[in-house]
């Protein structure tokens, strides 16, 4: 190669680079965030992505620790990442302004092929309950907070959690999250679609298989789907087929309170028929895609340190009384008020493994806290791991699980800043099914406290890696699964179990600020 031509080459990158540096800059408005991350102008945040993944955002914290906001720039999007925990409420109070409802309708275009008409519907009116999106959150919430809706979904899931522990009549070896998995996926969704529950099929389970773990690049929509995502579509028409049978048939009548306000809501906001199955499919995600991995989480931290494991099985001892009968009942309302070491083992779960970055698209251009410009279109970043991660509000050992973290330390009088948790999100978009995915994990939890003992199969508990986990939920997930040996207590053995509810629920602790 001539020099002459190795010479135009660089002249033409220097060129290049230049003019996109102009273009980074000139439209960059000094009211805006400090922009950060912009050697290569574009594109050095996309390497910082791909490089550090799920780190991305407590490596960038570290670095830019005197930035309370920054802006980072790619190819036509401006991200406003939030460092600082003062400006998270101030972010959730302008909710009008900026909102979460578009990352929904994106969710329901591009993950589960929502035709134009449902869409337009969806982008009717994003900000008030007499839209579809914020009325859905009105409708649905109630009959999975609270109360005998959510009684009944507990309930439901607990008759698969005992028929599934009655079938170990003597030491079982499986393999863990694979285990977990199923039987999370059997109880959440028969619980909340009722006798004819679709995810029952194993050909669904098979397409849910096929259509999961693409969801987060068929969200993106840069793609051609049915070139490069062609087993995911398939598997998400299988399921779309399905769910299409079951609205048809009625089949939701006889579900939970939950899915028939669901569908009330559909039929009501008049979503076409064809896209109510889509939609459908949607709330599979919704209901299992972190409960799952949350739920393997806490029962791997659970029953592989021996003081938690102490210490959980003391606690949920006391909720269980015998009856007359020869029964013996499981008061859940008992452990979820009067379990404070439990609960906090699944409060640092979701520290300590979750993954999620919560988005609000801006609406309009806006002065956030009256200091930094945040203009229309731009996405504001906030990131949980940011938060978890960072030894400023957690203390020194921020990179130790420790069970009791959540617990108040009412010798020293030091309480832990609420907003720092981003465990359910926060604001106008916290969680609605936490209620029940907390009662249900925790239900799983106690249930195998009680009644088993569980070793891995290796003698040793090894953590698994997380590296390659699926961003689309906002909780880690193993690498590798975990061979492990179930083996059935003396002193459960030959048990009959039921599960009551004492009274309220004290949901204080799953409500961040």
């Amino acid at each position: 190669m001539s020099n002459s031509v190795i010479v135009t080459a660089l002249g033409g990158i220097a060129a290049t680079y230049i003019f996109f540096w102009a273009v980074l800059h000139l439209t960059q408005n000094n009211s805006e965030p400090p922009l950060v991350s912009s050697s290569i102008p574009f594109i050095s945040p996309i390497l910082g992505m791909i490089r550090w993944s799920m780190d991305f955002y407590p490596h960038m914290r570290e670095r830019h620790q005197d930035l309370p906001i920054y802006t980072l720039r790619i190819p036509g999007v401006r991200l406003y990442v939030i460092n600082s925990l003062d400006l998270i409420p101030v972010v959730q109070r302008q909710w009008r302004t900026l909102i979460f409802a578009p990352i929904q309708v994106k969710a329901a275009q591009a993950a589960m092929g929502a035709g134009k008409d449902a869409i337009d519907i969806l982008k009717h009116d994003m900000v008030t309950e007499h839209g579809f999106i914020n009325g859905m959150v009105k409708v649905t919430h109630p009959t999975m907070s609270k109360g005998p809706a959510l009684n009944a979904l507990n309930t439901k899931a607990f008759k698969i959690f005992d028929k599934a522990l009655k079938q170990f009549e003597g030491p079982t070896t499986v393999n863990m999250f694979e285990w977990i998995g199923k039987k999370i996926m059997l109880a959440t969704t028969d619980a909340v679609y009722g006798p004819f529950n679709p995810m029952r099929d194993a050909q669904n389970l098979e397409a849910w298989h096929k259509y999961h773990p693409a969801l987060m690049f068929m969200m993106l929509d840069i793609l051609p789907q049915k070139i490069f995502f062609k087993t995911a579509v398939e598997g998400r028409e299988h399921l779309i087929r399905s769910f299409a049978k079951y609205y048809a048939d009625g089949s939701y009548r006889q579900g939970s309170a939950y899915i028939q306000q669901f569908v009330g809501h559909c039929i009501d906001q008049k979503i076409p028929e064809d896209d109510i199955p889509k939609l459908l499919l949607g709330t599979v995600f919704n209901n299992v895609a972190n409960t799952i991995p949350a739920a393997f989480w806490v029962i791997y931290r659970i029953f592989s340190d021996p003081v938690v494991l102490k210490d959980c099985r003391n606690e949920v001892s006391q909720a269980v009384y015998d009856n007359q009968d020869g029964t013996s009942t499981i008061d859940l309302s008992f452990i979820l008020n009067s379990c404070p070491i439990l609960l906090s083992t699944y409060q640092e779960v979701f520290r300590y493994h979750g993954i999620a970055n919560l988005v609000r698209v801006v609406s309009e251009d806006y002065m956030l806290d009256n200091k930094y410009l945040i203009k229309k279109g731009g996405l504001i970043m906030m990131s949980a791991r940011a938060q978890h991660t960072n030894s400023a509000v957690w203390g020194e050992n921020v990179g130790e699980f420790y069970h009791k973290r959540f617990i108040k330390q009412q010798s020293t009088g030091r309480n832990l800043n609420p907003v720092a948790f981003r465990g359910f999100g926060g604001g106008a978009t916290l969680c609605p099914g936490r209620h029940f995915a907390a009662s249900e994990i925790l239900l799983l939890a106690t249930l195998l406290l009680l009644r088993c003992d569980i070793r891995p199969t290796n003698v040793t508990w090894v953590l698994p890696p997380t590296a390659k986990s699926s961003q689309a939920e906002a909780v880690e997930q193993p690498d590798y699964d975990i061979e492990i040996e179930f083996v059935p207590r003396n002193e459960a053995s030959n048990k009959m179990w039921k599960i009551a509810f004492s009274g309220d629920r004290d949901a204080g602790l799953l409500v961040p600020k």
